[in-house]
């Protein structure tokens, strides 16, 4: 088409602006629209009112797993599971699911079962029942497969959407789990197997209540899902390189910039009794205080990162784009 722009330069992030920039959100059942990990609606019900979650997110083959390598049955759980992550990083409760796949012209029809029982299992042991979707056939016989999963979900009643923006300066950021090397060069890893943070969510908001003041999941990389929550609340992430959790065989600049962790990052008031752990559905899971939230200028770095020997990196480099 003459005179269309064209995107092979592009980024992930150099997208999302485009599309945040042009959004014109007037509707005041809108609580929160693009820019967080789900958008949320006002839902008006006899009695009172309640927030509505949704998001969608995509598994690609040759970006997101390699499908040659891996059974399908877990391609089809990572794709529900990373839905529901966003579930997770708002404190929200999974309600369903709706899966659209774009299946290449060399799928075989015991790997179509693979990833349909994959979807199906991920999905109902969540309490989010696959309720429906769509399917293709890719035309072009090198297409990809594709899955897009959508989630609906619920806020919690007490605390709402738990949003990127609500850190205040003086915050403690904390993170799940363990970071760094969730992919292995052989396409294998944490990142195909791993359990979204619902119930850890919960137990969070249950535990600090209102002291719970943002969260984000961490899917591209520990520097630049800071910089995320940072930029939403106008504030600087200030991060102890010491202090990450890594996961084992992984070093501090992993856990910084592999992505694909899907633990939780949250930022909590300095005030707050933050426990060691939270209950998960697979047992406790470890809760590390990595660093703080701080006022921000211009002319400084969205998250500053300090190395043991004291010298201070742009942690905002660090991460992993979907492009």
């Amino acid at each position: 088409m003459r005179g269309a722009h064209t995107i092979p330069a592009m980024r992930e992030q150099d997208i999302m602006a485009v599309i945040t920039s042009q959004r014109r959100l007037t509707d005041p059942r809108v609580l929160l629209g693009p820019g967080d990990d789900l958008a949320a609606l006002l839902l008006q019900r006899q009695g009172g009112g309640g927030a509505l979650l949704l998001g969608v997110d995509q598994v690609i083959d040759g970006l997101h797993v390699h499908a040659h390598a891996v059974s399908w049955d877990r391609i089809g759980r990572k794709a529900v599971h990373r839905s529901l992550s966003d579930v997770a990083a708002m404190a929200g409760r999974p309600l369903a699911t709706l899966a659209a796949v774009v299946v290449p012209t060399s799928a075989e029809v015991a790997e179509i079962e693979a990833l349909c029982s994959g979807l199906n299992a991920a999905a109902t042991a969540w309490e989010a029942p696959l309720v429906g979707g769509d399917v293709a056939i890719q035309r072009d016989a090198g297409g990809p497969l594709t899955i897009s999963v959508t989630v609906l979900a619920t806020a919690d009643e007490a605390l709402g959407p738990v949003s990127r923006g609500g850190g205040r300066a003086g915050d403690v950021l904390l993170v799940t789990g363990h970071l760094g090397g969730s992919l292995k060069p052989d396409g294998t890893g944490h990142h195909l197997d791993f359990i979204p943070r619902v119930d850890e969510a919960h137990a969070a908001a249950d535990l600090l209540g209102e002291s719970l003041h943002a969260m984000i999941d961490i899917s591209d990389g520990l520097g630049r899902d800071a910089a995320r929550l940072a930029a939403a609340s106008g504030l600087q992430a200030q991060i102890n390189m010491a202090r990450l959790p890594l996961r084992a065989g992984a070093g501090a600049m992993d856990a910084l910039q592999d992505g694909e962790d899907y633990e939780l990052l949250m930022a909590v008031d300095a005030r707050a009794t933050v426990p060691a752990s939270l209950e998960g559905r697979h047992g406790r899971c470890p809760l590390t205080v990595i660093g703080s939230l701080g006022t921000w200028e211009a002319s400084t770095h969205r998250v500053v990162v300090t190395e043991p020997g004291g010298t201070q990196l742009d942690g905002s480099k660090f991460g992993w784009d979907h492009g």
